[in-house]
């Protein structure tokens, strides 16, 4: 990987880390601001159904219509913004159809029976937070034409002022505000996102005219490519709501502590995912274009390996400190230590799946930029049904939480090694280095287990939170020390040769 490529992943990423902190901040004081009641259940289910949803399919419109911005730009500059204009114009007009239905569905109560949830909050919820859709899709549709013209670091910043915005209105009046009128505000909110586009439209010079041309030749690869890869990128999104509609019965305050062990899950990986994903997917439709297959599918294995030695010990470490993390970061206020154990049992057994996460990431976009969808969406149609069934199995067996959350993190890593197998057509000498890769996993297996004995002896229940981070970080340090002084030289090594 070439200085310029790892400055831009690096900026990417520091922006991104800064932002998404920001978020968890913002998850943080309103965890302590509204705890894991019945109430926090019917908002989460809401924000399930609708702006985790919507964010989420607005992110696949974004990979979607890159390729299509950079061809444009390609060849001339108006004709890219003509383009913008159209796609803009297009989903704009889907998203205000799509939020009519939503809110038809909420007030008629169809919704809330489709996700187990029914009664006046629940539906009042959905249809304040439905009314986010067109901001979410115009806001992400812009940073895919910016990013196309290589300002790569808008999706890390994209959030920095609204969470900026929404922590300071948790701290200074969380503990008076009620789940309700956050809603409102969490909602609304949304226009912060919209306006930090706004130094990238002045600069590029690009005023939206709303433009309608349903018979763009790209339009139909642009609708088509938007509905696989919103399915796609969402699987951890579709497996954490199976998830918590099975884990529901369990008891009150279940689907809450699945929400906020996300809440920590997704930033965690995300941060690094999402920013090599920014930089190089641009990059990987380039060199499709130049170099023949075989060389391409070497050149995105490259970066592959690198990634997923980087995430093998992050996703032990992660893993036996689950508990104390989230003890750390949410407990206090309305979060207690019962929402604590059960929140850090969640994300534990989530972290489990970080590379699996990352496979399936990576490759889809790979996918992406040889205009493939359709190993990508049969081996995710494969993780999601699989992890239904072992769903099924798990809590037939053992009716707990954690079962559901060990499912996914299984699935996720079996989807994304078939999918790195198919990628690579079975060719992984001279691609891959697969003793290196077994190296890493059995030393990641060796920390795991030496730093969960070392957490049963020396942390203690009374251990204050400042003790817990000393003694949690010393010993993550440590571990995470050990393994970069014996694969230190194999990860750079990976990325260095791309």
């Amino acid at each position: 990987m070439k200085k310029s490529a790892l400055r831009a992943i690096s900026w990417v990423a520091l922006l991104t880390l800064v932002a998404k902190g920001l978020g968890m901040v913002r998850d943080i004081l309103q965890a302590r601001a509204f705890g894991t009641t019945a109430e926090v259940d019917l908002f989460t289910a809401a924000n399930n159904s609708t702006i985790y949803l919507f964010t989420t399919a607005a992110y696949a419109l974004c990979l979607a219509a890159v390729p299509i911005f950079a061809q444009k730009l390609a060849k001339d500059r108006a004709q890219a913004f003509r383009t913008a204009d159209n796609l803009l114009s297009v989903t704009l007009l889907v998203s205000l159809a799509v939020t009519a239905v939503v809110l038809l569905l909420g007030a008629s109560g169809l919704l809330g029976h489709a996700t187990g949830n029914s009664g006046h909050s629940f539906r009042w919820y959905v249809t304040v937070m439905a009314l986010t859709l067109p901001l979410i899709v115009v806001t992400y549709l812009l940073m895919a034409l910016f990013q196309a013209m290589g300002h790569y670091s808008l999706q890390g910043s994209l959030s920095l002022l609204y969470n900026v915005a929404l922590c300071g209105l948790l701290l200074f009046v969380g503990s008076r505000m009620s789940v309700a009128a956050f809603a409102v505000v969490s909602s609304v909110a949304w226009v912060l996102q919209l306006a930090m586009t706004l130094p990238y439209l002045v600069k590029e010079r690009y005023r939206f005219h709303f433009r309608l041309d349903l018979k763009a030749d790209y339009l139909p690869l642009y609708l088509r490519t938007a509905v696989v890869t919103a399915f796609t990128t969402a699987i951890f999104l579709f497996c954490y709501l199976l998830d918590t509609n099975m884990a529901a019965p369990l008891g009150e305050g279940v689907t809450s502590a699945f929400y906020y062990a996300d809440k920590l899950f997704t930033p965690v990986i995300t941060t690094l995912i999402y920013s090599i994903g920014a930089v190089m997917f641009p990059k990987w439709s380039e060199r499709h274009a130049t170099m023949e297959d075989g060389a391409y599918r070497a050149y995105v294995g490259e970066v592959v390996e690198g990634t997923i030695l980087l995430l093998l010990p992050l996703s032990a470490v992660f893993s036996v400190f689950g508990i104390p993390i989230i003890r750390v970061l949410f407990e206090g206020g309305s979060f207690t230590a019962d929402s604590t154990a059960l929140t850090g049992m969640v994300f534990a057994r989530y972290a489990l799946g970080m590379v699996g996460f990352a496979l399936l990431d990576l490759l889809a976009k790979a996918y992406y930029a040889m205009h493939d969808t359709r190993a990508p969406l049969l081996v995710n149609l494969g993780v999601l049904g699989g992890n239904f069934l072992l769903n099924l199995l798990l809590m037939a067996l053992c009716p707990t939480p954690g079962a559901l959350a060990v499912a996914t993190a299984l699935m996720l890593t079996l989807g994304g090694v078939v999918l790195l197998l198919l990628f690579l057509r079975g060719k992984v000498r001279g691609v891959l280095h697969p003793l290196r890769l077994l190296a890493g996993a059995v030393l990641s297996v060796i920390l795991y287990v030496g730093l969960a004995l070392a957490s049963n002896a020396l942390l203690g229940a009374a251990d204050g939170k400042l003790m817990l981070v000393v003694k949690c970080g010393a010993l993550g340090a440590v571990a995470l020390g050990i393994y970069l002084l014996l694969m230190g030289r194999a990860c750079l090594a990976s990325f260095s040769r791309s």
